[in-house]
């Protein structure tokens, strides 16, 4: 499978996340799938384009403008290893 899979069905991280979607359908699995794509772009584009998201931005402390983005890019990379939990639960059965 995958690392992220991997430790979350060990119950590292993203543990929870792993046991409540081993519960549910592949249907609803498949839309937290494209939920998340959904959310991964969002911040992708938020990267690339702070202002269009925070009126004021360039008006921020300079920190500020620095973090955000890293935050953003943070959110991505649990967004990508979430998105590939759900993928194995789907795989592992067969999906």
């Amino acid at each position: 499978m995958n690392e992220a899979y991997n430790i979350a069905q060990q119950g590292g991280k993203h543990s929870g996340f792993y046991n409540e979607y081993t519960t549910r359908s592949n249907t609803e699995i498949q839309k937290g799938i494209d939920s998340i794509n959904k959310q991964i772009s969002e911040h992708e584009d938020k990267i690339r384009n702070p202002q269009k998201y925070i009126s004021n931005f360039n008006n921020l402390d300079p920190r500020q403008q620095k973090a955000l983005p890293q935050k953003w890019q943070s959110d991505i990379k649990r967004q990508i290893e979430q998105k590939t939990i759900l993928e194995g639960i789907l795989k592992e059965r067969g999906q």
